[in-house]
């Protein structure tokens, strides 16, 4: 299969399922994809998982894919946002970590009763509700939503630095809220 084009790859794929066709546009570009992830992400498990998401969605799209022009610039824009989409569910995953080290030690060490992390469940989840009507909102589209600054502040008509310091005032009444577990 290696004589034929691209585009006779993926007509092959859309068209008869094509398994074949699939694993030679897979060995075309795997090798250059994972270098431009890997120089990214300097991890290789990462550049790993967002390259076999990009494979994946070609797989399961190839119905619907109308690619105008050549597959390799199509299959290195769909790398690019998967390898944006891994760096801000990992910055999101820091956020998280921030409001959880800002819990005292004492509230880990009863981590194994059921009740207390209902109830720190429960304080957060009032300490959610007590918020001001767009700070709520502005904390569920950052956690939630895992929405960015700019978004956030588009979506609520706010600017930029009104959603930070929402965020940051959110954050330290969770911390309050939570003070009490020292």
């Amino acid at each position: 299969m290696e004589q034929l084009s691209d585009t006779a790859l993926l007509e092959r794929m859309q068209a008869y399922n094509d398994k074949a066709a699939f694993d030679e546009l897979y060995h075309r570009y795997w090798e250059q994809l994972y270098v431009a992830a890997y120089a990214r992400l300097q991890q290789d498990a990462d550049a790993k998982d967002c390259l076999q998401e990009v494979f994946v969605s070609l797989w399961h799209k190839r119905r619907e894919l109308r690619i105008q022009g050549p597959l390799g610039p199509y299959l290195h824009v769909a790398l690019k946002y998967r390898v944006l989409n891994h760096l801000r569910s990992h910055q999101n995953y820091q956020k998280h970590l921030d409001i959880f080290s800002a819990i005292p030690p004492a509230v880990f060490d009863r981590a194994d009763d059921r009740l207390a992390l209902a109830e720190i469940q429960q304080i957060i989840e009032q300490a959610i509700a007590a918020m001001p009507e767009k700070m709520r909102q502005t904390y569920i589209l950052s956690r939630q939503e895992q929405l960015t600054v700019r978004e956030m502040a588009d979506q609520l008509g706010v600017s930029q630095q009104t959603v930070k310091n929402q965020l940051t005032t959110a954050l330290k009444r969770l911390k309050d809220a939570l003070a009490r577990f020292k």
